[in-house]
């Protein structure tokens, strides 16, 4: 847990792209949070990639002199490596620190070459995973909500608000109906329970506390931030399986703050799976642990005018899954009030959620 001492004082978007392995997208939102921070490459001694392209392409792409890199390979663990960040601005290993992402497009040719490539070789715990299809993102977070349905009743109607919320919020609305309707993936998460891939990058600039009058607009102060992994890659190892690495996280970041999730005016929390973001009010504080269906019913205490709003702008279901830092992009928006989903008022307090069973961070933000 980290607290106090750095800004978000630059953030861009490319909304979509080719391959993320191309350094060309994730060059573009690097050059847009520059730009929006009013600073130039050589301004920058810090870089973050999380999954591809690789930290060194983006640093040679972006001509960049570093004194500190680092990379995530865990795209769940994004915030975990924007936490690494932070610490690096708030103790002077770094001023400057470009957080940046890439997310993979869509692509039926790519899902056919996977289809058809054979068996792949596996070894270690995955062995026991890949026979039974188990060894995804999907199955695991399908593992974990059926636990904490066994444990606590929740039951589809209550997970079915989280998907017709982001359906709302992003423009394409779904019904109760044509939500239990769909084809399940992995009992109990349905295909719309499920964010489509949609490409495109975000980068995120970090910058020291004491920078901000000096930024050609508001910088958003990071209040706190979190992250957890959890010891084994394998989520069915925890000795609580109604609780995951966004439970350590969540309990973590109260820490260092007098703020509490009463403070708090927006959430913007990860939502490739619905359950995620069940967890994280949870894992947060906005509601006791076993209550998060009770929480979310009917649906208006999470919409765009209810007392916690998640995911205004549609989020990964609501939109497409991109990047994760995405969700950071959106909060800094809303709080400057630049959002093109502009909440009433702005607000004044975000707090983003990343990550799901083995690896998480969070962090919040103020204007």
């Amino acid at each position: 847990m980290i607290t106090h001492g750095a800004v978000v004082s630059g953030i861009g978007r490319v909304p979509r792209g080719p391959d993320p392995a191309d350094v060309r997208v994730a060059a573009l939102a690097a050059r847009g949070a520059l730009a929006d921070a009013g600073l130039t490459g050589g301004a920058v001694d810090g870089l973050v990639t999380c999954g591809l392209p690789d930290v060194v392409d983006v640093a040679d792409a972006l001509g960049l002199e570093l004194a500190w890199r680092t990379a995530e390979s865990d795209r769940l663990g994004v915030l975990a490596a924007v936490s690494a960040a932070v610490a690096a601005v708030i103790s002077g290993l770094a001023t400057h620190v470009l957080c940046v992402e890439a997310s993979e497009p869509p692509s039926p040719a790519r899902a056919a070459a996977r289809r058809f490539s054979g068996r792949p070789s596996v070894s270690g715990w995955a062995q026991w995973h890949a026979p039974y299809g188990a060894g995804t993102e999907l199955v695991t977070t399908a593992l974990a909500a059926r636990s904490y349905i066994e444990a606590f009743g929740l039951t589809r109607v209550e997970l079915a608000q989280i998907a017709l919320t982001a359906g709302r919020n992003g423009g394409r609305g779904i019904g109760l109906r044509e939500y239990l309707d769909a084809p399940m993936l992995a009992d109990p998460l349905c295909a719309h329970d499920c964010a489509l891939p949609a490409g495109g990058a975000t980068a995120v600039l970090i910058s020291p506390g004491d920078t901000a009058e000096d930024l050609p607009g508001p910088a958003v102060t990071v209040e706190a931030v979190a992250a957890a992994r959890s010891a084994s890659p394998l989520w069915e190892q925890r000795a609580d399986l109604t609780g995951m690495a966004i439970h350590d996280a969540g309990e973590r970041l109260w820490e260092g703050t007098e703020l509490v999730p009463e403070n708090v005016d927006v959430a913007l929390f990860e939502d490739e799976f619905s359950f995620l973001a069940l967890m994280w009010l949870e894992a947060l504080g906005f509601c006791a642990p076993g209550t998060a269906g009770a929480f979310v019913a009917g649906g208006q205490r999470i919409s765009r005018a209810g007392a916690l709003p998640l995911n205004p702008h549609g989020g990964q279901l609501g939109l497409g899954r991109s990047a994760a830092l995405e969700l950071v992009a959106e909060a800094v928006s809303q709080l400057r009030g630049a959002s093109s989903a502009q909440l009433d008022g702005p607000p004044e307090v975000a707090v983003v959620g990343i990550g799901g069973a083995t690896a998480a961070g969070c962090m919040l933000l103020v204007r």
